[in-house]
């Protein structure tokens, strides 16, 4: 075997193999965290599945890009439904109001303080029940179209019931219960002292122009010496409810049942007299 002497200095004079160059050059170009992403690989996180918002408050659309990508220049949409039905616009770092929907217009804000950092919030003011259904925020720049979608639910918890005493009807009290500004629309239980429930006689449920719901509902209370009655109106969406309870006591009770004794009695001597007055009429 033959030795050759290798000095420090001769390894700093040998030449870089071709491969090793070529390397050394890459890095200097694109130092490591620098490389641009892949464009298939960059996805866009929207607020989740579903997001649940009350009427009346606003709500936050937040979306970002990952792996994080400077978003001031390109492109972004959102969206309800579909793609042509256009929430808030943001292009050539503009916002194009003109282009929104009339149901969105001047309720919309954006949040672009990280947007260098692929992040954005859309704000939506208002919330109304037409506002409920599918969204989505699109990203498009030179190199990728991505989108994330959701649901946005909406619900409404409306006045609290009012409970109004009718007078008194087949044998019993009859009672009355209101309540309006509800979404979606409400479930009503009447309720006695003891929580057994009672059955209504009649129930009316409408909706007005904003989509919003009122409903009112009438029970026949039977005598007894004391109640305590609850009518109760819930949400199903938010599983909350709002309730109003009244007492009756017994000598009220008992008093509208003198009252309608003396009615019936009225009512039977007035038909009396009504048929004596056409047999009068027909001699």
């Amino acid at each position: 075997m033959v030795d050759f002497p290798v000095t420090l200095d001769s390894l700093y004079r040998a030449p870089l193999p071709s491969s090793l160059f070529f390397l050394t050059h890459l890095l200097l170009l694109f130092p490591p965290g620098k490389l641009d992403s892949d464009p298939k690989e960059v996805k866009v996180v929207g607020p989740g599945e579903s997001i649940l918002a009350h009427v009346g408050e606003e709500v936050e659309f937040l979306c970002h890009l990952f792996p994080t990508l400077d978003a001031e220049h390109m492109e972004i949409l959102w969206f309800h439904s579909q793609a042509s039905n256009v929430v808030h616009l943001y292009h050539e770092q503009q916002e194009l109001s003109h282009r929104q929907m009339a149901e969105f217009q001047n309720r919309t804000k954006l949040i672009k303080d990280e947007i260098r950092e692929g992040s954005v919030v859309l704000q939506l003011h208002h919330v109304v029940p037409s506002d409920e259904g599918s969204y989505g925020c699109r990203f498009l720049s030179a190199d990728f179209t991505e989108e994330a979608l959701w649901e946005l639910e909406v619900a409404g918890l409306g006045s609290a019931p009012h409970i109004s005493l009718e007078g008194f009807k087949e044998g019993g009290i009859h009672l009355r219960c209101h309540s309006n500004g509800w979404y979606p629309k409400p479930q009503v239980q009447w309720r006695d002292h003891q929580g057994r429930c009672l059955p209504p006689e009649s129930e009316t449920i409408t909706q007005d122009a904003q989509g919003l719901f009122s409903l009112e509902t009438s029970m026949v209370l039977q005598e007894g010496s004391l109640y305590n009655v609850s009518c109760s109106i819930q949400n199903p969406l938010l599983v909350q409810k709002k309730e109003c309870i009244i007492q009756i006591a017994g000598n009220l009770t008992a008093e509208l049942g003198k009252l309608q004794t003396e009615l019936d009695w009225r009512r039977t001597e007035g038909q009396a007299e009504w048929r004596a007055a056409q047999t009068y009429a027909g001699n």
